[in-house]
Order: structure tokens, then C-alpha cells, then sequence
């Protein structure tokens, strides 16, 4: 065998070789491109099947709606069946649901520490004695405004009001405390006829006013001045001058001196 020969030998191997690592190389090359396919598409996979499983998961407010009333899907409701069923009607042994225990639990710590508070160690006052003390607050308060009053008339300067309210004041107070003498009328009953024009000390607004407030010695009439303040007792003795001239059935006969208005000075 010549020189030549060998040397196409060797080449021809040479080329053989060189194709072989080729084809290697490139299937290597396919194979990476094959992979990266496959895990592209498994990944987009996945992240498809993950959206999935969160849209199909509940959203945080559901969630926690689930966790506090205990609700059970109705997938799991076979766990809570009870056994015993009334014409084909079933029951699920459902409990109560947290928010509902919760609830319970605080209206008993409360009641404890209620009891605590208002009849063991009666720390705060009850609703009777909040209601009194708040009462007695008012009425010193009210008497505290009444002796802060500055009135600028007495018996001998009072004069008649024709104010509503007051007028209204004053028939309260007679038909609760008056009328028993003197009938709601006026007519007169064990004290005298208050209608006609007759008086046994005095007519007018400053007699009423001063027999109202001092009272009459040696009869039932007792002072006033003492309850009423004098704007009341001027309402009552307006009041009393509304009876004028009514005339009520059953009145008593006139009783005492004939007083004319016009007389009073």
C-alpha cells in the first residue's frame, strides 16, 4: 500500500469524524430547543392551572364569612348528617356559629361584672336612685333660679296678668288645692263665694294677691308665700279674677262688703 492510499484513508476518517461530531452537536442543539419548548409549555400550564385555583378560591371576605358563622360546603355536608330522617327529611348537625357563642359569652361577662358593680360593691347607682338623684339635682337647681329672681312688685304695686300660661298655672293650682273650699267653680263651699262682687277682705288683684299670700288669721285660709313664689301667686290670683261674674249654679249668697273696682287705689 502506497503513500497515497493512507493519506486518503486518514482524510477519509477524518471527514467521517468531523460529521459524526455534526449530527451529535446538532441533535444536542434540538434536544436543548425540544426542552425549552416543553418546559415553556408546562410552565404556561401551571400558570393557567394556578389563576384557576385562585379564581376558584374564595376571596378573603367569603373566607372569613365561612370561618365565623361555620359554614360547611355542600360537598362536606355528608360528614355532618345525622342518622335519624323524619318522612325523607334529613337533619345536618350544624352548631352554633362562632360570632353567635361570642356574643353569649360577652353578655355573661358582662351580667358578671354587672352584678358586681351595682349589687356587690354598689360603685354606680340604679336607675331608681339615678332618677332621684337627678330629680334632687333639678329641684335645687330650679330653687337656686327662684331665689335668683329679682321681683319688682309686691301686694301693693302687683297688677293682673293676662298671660296664657300663667293663668293655666294658676287654675292647676287652685283646682288641686283651692277647689276644696271653694268648689272648682268658685261658687264657694266651705270658703266663700269667689264669682260675685262681694269680699271679706277686699276685692280686686292687690287684695287677692295679699289675702294669697299672708293668708287670713283665725279661718282655713293659710299663706301661700311660702310654696308659691310671687309670680305664681300672682297667676293664681288673675286666675281668680277670671271667675268674676260666672255665676256658677249652686253658688253661695253673697258674703262680706260690695267692691267695686273703681275703688281700688
Amino acid at each position: 500500500m502506497d503513500n497515497s492510499s493512507l493519506f486518503s484513508q486518514e482524510v477519509l476518517l477524518y471527514i467521517t469524524f468531523g460529521l459524526v461530531l455534526i449530527v451529535a452537536l446538532l441533535v444536542l442543539v434540538v434536544a436543548f430547543y425540544v426542552l425549552q419548548v416543553m418546559k415553556t409549555l408546562l410552565e404556561k400550564n401551571r400558570t393557567e392551572a394556578q389563576q384557576l385555583a385562585e379564581q376558584a378560591q374564595p376571596s378573603w371576605f367569603a373566607q372569613q364569612w365561612m370561618k365565623w358563622n361555620a359554614l360547611k360546603p355542600l360537598a362536606d355536608e355528608e360528614t355532618i348528617l345525622l342518622d335519624h330522617d323524619f318522612d325523607g327529611i334529613q337533619e345536618l348537625d350544624n352548631h352554633l356559629p362562632p360570632w353567635w357563642k361570642g356574643l353569649f359569652y360577652l353578655t355573661i361577662v358582662y351580667a358578671v361584672v354587672y352584678i358586681l358593680v351595682f349589687h356587690v360593691f354598689e360603685s354606680s347607682p340604679l336607675q331608681e336612685e339615678e332618677y332621684a338623684i337627678e330629680m334632687a339635682e333639678a329641684a335645687a337647681e330650679k330653687a337656686k333660679r327662684v331665689e335668683d329672681v329679682v321681683y319688682d312688685f309686691d301686694e301693693t304695686t302687683v297688677t293682673v296678668t293676662t298671660e296664657p300660661e300663667a293663668i293655666a298655672s294658676g287654675m292647676e293650682f287652685f283646682n288641686g288645692n283651692c277647689a276644696i273650699c271653694h268648689k272648682a267653680d268658685g261658687g264657694g263651699l266651705a270658703g266663700p263665694n269667689l264669682t260675685d262682687e262681694y269680699w271679706r277682705n277686699g276685692g280686686g288683684m292687690k287684695n287677692i294677691y295679699k289675702v294669697i299670700k299672708n293668708g287670713v288669721q283665725g279661718t282655713a285660709m293659710i299663706p301661700w308665700e311660702s310654696r308659691l313664689n310671687p309670680d305664681q301667686m300672682r297667676g293664681l290670683a288673675s286666675y281668680v279674677l277670671t271667675l268674676q261674674g260666672t255665676n256658677p249654679p249652686g253658688a253661695l249668697p253673697p258674703d262680706g262688703e260690695l267692691y267695686k273696682e273703681e275703688e281700688e287705689q
